[in-house]
């Protein structure tokens, strides 16, 4: 079994990209797609763990203990009454509070290309008819696509196991 790294951010709020929803609250997100959709840490993200933003060096500005502090969770209220020693002096405590589901969703307009904004477009085009019994495998990768599998899945897969998977229980219904 293959374990990936965990990501560096966990989402805040719901965060949709073209359209289609990419993060829900409490999920990972990953270092690249807080840069790539322009997210604000401690706003839309949190740091999901100490190490993620580097605490800056004890002489350092009171605008780069703002930051990240931010990032660590606290309010701007919160910074706002803290002198810039207190900011310094303070340790870092449990590290991302637990997400609102109430949150107000976060749309990204046009965010830079990233892997789930590839996705979110390729599932979001216009609908791909289901290939007929001697289409090409390119017909039967776009649709896969189209469906929800990940290109990747779709490119290594035989032309028959595209054809017998079940879309409907992997993927959900066919939107029109």
């Amino acid at each position: 079994m293959i374990m990936r790294a965990p990501a560096e951010y966990i989402a805040q709020q719901p965060i949709q990209v073209n359209g289609v929803r990419a993060y829900n609250p409490g999920d990972d997100v990953p270092a690249s797609a807080v840069e790539n959709l322009g997210l604000t840490v401690g706003e839309h993200v949190l740091p999901a763990h100490p190490g993620v933003i580097e605490r800056p060096a004890g002489n350092a500005r009171r605008a780069d203990w703002e930051v990240y502090w931010l990032g660590q969770g606290m309010t701007r209220e919160e910074i706002d009454g803290m002198t810039r020693d207190e900011l310094a002096a303070r340790e870092p405590e449990v590290l991302g509070s637990a997400p609102n589901p109430n949150a107000a969703v976060h749309v990204v307009p046009n965010p830079l290309p990233d892997v789930v904004a590839a996705q979110a477009t390729e599932q979001t085009a216009e609908p791909v008819e289901r290939p007929g019994q001697n289409a090409r495998k390119a017909d039967w990768v776009e649709y896969a696509v189209w469906r929800g599998m990940p290109r990747e899945t779709a490119e290594d897969s035989t032309i028959p196991q595209l054809a017998d998977a079940d879309y409907d229980t992997l993927f959900g219904p066919e939107q029109s």
